[in-house]
């Protein structure tokens, strides 16, 4: 008995990928009206037989994606849940689901996988937001169609969609350099995320270029990455902070303004994410807004394209460019405790 003609073996034979010929066959959009002929003519000369399954048996998929956060990013005003909407949002547009599974410190310590994993409910996982290396490692060798979302990593082959976090730092904190600060700290744990070690070198080119000193980074988690109620901060030190993101700029302006400090009459702050006021206690931070939509629109597109099309190799990293946005937390130098 012959074996079964398959849609991999007419892509083979007219050096198109399966997706092509799947679209060609179902009369979808996306191919020409000549190489729809040509495929079809292709499958009749090869007895490909069509076979009217539901999609999801015939492909062997779910039309689920998994979707893995740490806890460690999801605090009440977490920016994380707005990356995952839009996700929702636009896997929906494409007919896929998406299934939200939190990463806790345990998981990630003992390398417990997702359940969604465990059930084999997902045809692939996008990872929002950096977990430890060994966990990825494991995510990965269960699955390895993954996409890394907010940040990139070596392991695996996998593509990663990351905002270009150096140079949105970098013009950051010339901007304040424009404004005449010299004295300008950076608060944020650089070995925690590639995010925040990107944000901490563009803040050392600017300081560089400029001739002024680049301290080391003030700490702002543990070594689980859980962010810090209280940050080592000096009255004196600094006329200007570059926080790694607006929760901790709301952070450092509570603790200032318990010591009398206020912002921006006294010191300037500036952060990422484009935070509401409410988030950083009522003052409007000068800030670096992330691209989510691009950022979701790329990550699923990525990962679609390695789910459905075999002949698919992960581009590696795509830098999404992030945009500056001046607002009121961000003077000239002109600071009495300085």
């Amino acid at each position: 008995m012959k074996p079964r003609v398959t849609m991999r073996d007419i892509a083979k034979k007219l050096n198109v990928s399966t997706v092509t010929v799947s679209k060609a066959l179902s009369d979808k959009d996306g191919v020409s009206d000549s190489l729809r002929a040509r495929i079809k003519q292709q499958a009749e000369k090869m007895r490909y037989v069509y076979n009217s399954m539901p999609q999801s048996m015939l492909k062997g998929r779910n039309f689920n994606i998994g979707i893995l956060i740490g806890t460690k990013y999801l605090g009440e005003s977490s920016f994380y849940w707005i990356f995952f909407q839009k996700l929702l949002s636009v896997l929906k547009q494409r007919k896929y689901l998406g299934i939200l599974e939190i990463v806790t410190a345990q998981d990630e310590a003992h390398l417990v996988p997702p359940v969604f994993m465990e059930t084999n409910k997902v045809d692939g996982v996008i990872l929002l937001g950096q977990l430890t290396d060994p966990y990825i490692g494991k995510i990965v060798a269960e699955n390895p169609l993954c996409v890394f979302l907010d940040f990139y990593s070596t392991i695996g082959k996998c593509d990663s969609i990351a905002t270009n976090n150096f140079f949105a730092s970098y013009k950051l904190t010339k901007l304040l350099i424009d404004k005449g600060h010299k004295k300008i700290g950076f608060i944020g744990t650089t070995c925690a995320t590639t995010s925040i070690l990107d944000r901490y070198l563009g803040f050392c080119k600017a300081m560089l270029e400029a001739g002024l000193p680049q301290d080391a980074p003030i700490a702002d988690r543990d070594e689980q990455g859980y962010a810090y109620q209280n940050i080592s901060l000096k009255i004196g030190n600094y006329t200007a902070y570059v926080c790694n993101n607006d929760q901790l700029a709301g952070t450092v302006i509570r603790q200032f303004r318990r010591q009398g400090i206020y912002v921006p009459e006294d010191i300037s702050i500036v952060g990422f994410d484009n935070a509401d006021s409410e988030i950083t206690d009522g003052v409007d931070v000068t800030s670096v807004a992330i691209n989510i939509d691009a950022m979701c629109e790329a990550a699923a597109t990525a990962l679609l394209r390695r789910i459905e099309d075999d002949d698919y190799k992960p581009q590696g990293v795509m830098f999404i460019d992030a945009q500056v946005i001046e607002k009121q937390s961000a003077l000239g130098h002109s600071s009495k405790f300085f």
